[in-house]
């Protein structure tokens, strides 16, 4: 009566499941010499959900022929947390959800879309105002007051230009930040063509300040007189009562100390000296005066005059407190001019590739006469020498009536020279 009773039941459960889609009914009994077909309750379709819930409430069907159901088949659904949880509260064990959690896939992670980053501020400057500027090869318009700020960009590294006509243009790499104002500067350097431009302005008006082309004729004639100081190699110095007389193709020194009269006449780039300059001072004051001769500003001015030497300035026009320099350059030589307030030269800088020659002059106490400038003062510094030249003029004569034969050695003093 059991055993019928137990038939029954398994027909019913059977019938049941036969009923949920993807499950199969337990094959029924065949006779033993047939052939014993598949089992469609384990190789029918993966479960899914619904089945699943549904089998695992058949505490009917054994445990383990419900496992190897699972195993056999599969399922067919993600494992979420929400579908693990609907099995937990069917009664799956843990037997039965490690068999399912061996036959799930993984549970693809959500797609999360990016926040969107925040948007970057750069704040440009520019000196001089105004520049043109533009981001990654773009242009968005100038500079306002030396200033632009540009809001709206997307986080990461843009490319700044800035362009002005006459400067070399600035380029930068600026890293932009979410939510953040970064700056970004640029200093722009005027271009050879202009500074060259410049020079050439600045170098005539220098020239206009030493009382012009007619100023340099009159300059490059003059007599002088006062003294200088000379410096030894062994650091000795002697102050000497001078007498220059000096033209362009010609110059005539007298120096005296005490008793001593010592002349040296130029002519050309060849001198001849007095007899009685003999030992160092025979070497020495030859050198000190040609020194004094060649820099002598309208000697210099015809230098810079020369094609072979390109003038160039940062600008023609003068700033409060900032010198004004010219920048000369030949091949083997820069020489660079600072001008004084009244734009004449005050410090003019010679240095050359062999250093031979190098040197640092300084102009003072301009006298006017008619319309032509003189410095009264020099200082010539060699850079081979601890010490230089000093010469203080007390009276100038420019362009004074004198022959050929005025500049001819004498052997006394054409003027009063007292120490």
């Amino acid at each position: 009566m059991r055993r019928l009773i137990r038939l029954n039941l398994w027909a019913v459960l059977a019938a049941a499941l036969m009923a949920v889609p993807g499950i199969a009914a337990p094959n029924d009994p065949k006779p033993a010499h047939a052939k014993k077909p598949a089992d469609p309750f384990l190789t029918g379709d993966p479960f899914t959900l619904d089945q699943m819930l549904i089998l695992l409430k058949q505490d009917a069907i054994p445990l383990r022929r419900r496992k190897e159901a699972i195993e056999s088949r599969g399922i067919a659904f993600p494992l979420s947390s929400d579908a693990l949880s609907k099995l937990e509260s069917a009664g799956a064990t843990d037997e039965i959800l490690d068999v399912i959690k061996s036959k799930a896939k993984p549970v693809a992670a959500p797609v999360v879309a990016p926040k969107p980053l925040a948007k970057g501020m750069l704040e440009l400057t520019c000196a001089p105002a105004e520049c043109q500027v533009s981001l990654n090869g773009t242009s968005i318009g100038p500079t306002s007051g030396g200033k632009l700020e540009v809001a709206g960009l997307t986080p990461g590294n843009w490319v700044v230009d800035f362009a002005k006509e006459g400067f070399s243009g600035h380029q930068s790499t600026v890293a932009v930040e979410p939510a953040k104002s970064t700056t970004a500067s640029a200093t722009l350097e005027l271009d050879r063509a202009a500074r060259e431009a410049y020079g050439k302005q600045l170098f005539q008006r220098m020239i206009r300040a030493l009382g012009g082309e007619d100023g340099l004729k009159t300059l490059g004639s003059a007599q002088a007189v006062g003294s200088t100081t000379l410096w030894a190699h062994d650091g000795t110095s002697v102050r000497w009562t001078l007498l220059m007389r000096n033209r362009t193709d010609r110059a005539l020194f007298q120096a005296k100390s005490g008793r001593i009269l010592h002349e040296v006449m130029f002519e050309g780039s060849e001198f001849k000296a007095s007899k009685n300059l003999k030992g160092d001072e025979a070497l020495q004051l030859p050198t000190d005066f040609g020194m004094i001769r060649d820099d002598q500003l309208p000697a210099l001015i015809a230098r810079l005059q020369n094609p072979g030497y390109k003038l160039s300035a940062n600008r023609p026009d003068p700033v409060a407190g900032e010198d004004y320099t010219i920048l000369a350059e030949s091949g083997t030589e820069k020489i660079s001019i600072d001008l004084d307030p009244d734009l004449r030269p005050q410090r003019v800088r010679i240095a050359t590739e062999a250093g031979i020659g190098s040197a640092l002059i300084t102009y003072s106490d301009y006298v006017q006469n008619g319309n032509a400038f003189f410095p009264k003062t020099m200082l010539i510094k060699p850079d081979a020498q601890q010490q230089g030249i000093e010469v203080r003029f007390d009276k100038v004569e420019l362009n004074p009536n004198l022959k050929e034969t005025d500049y001819k050695i004498r052997g006394k003093a054409l003027v009063e020279l007292d120490n």
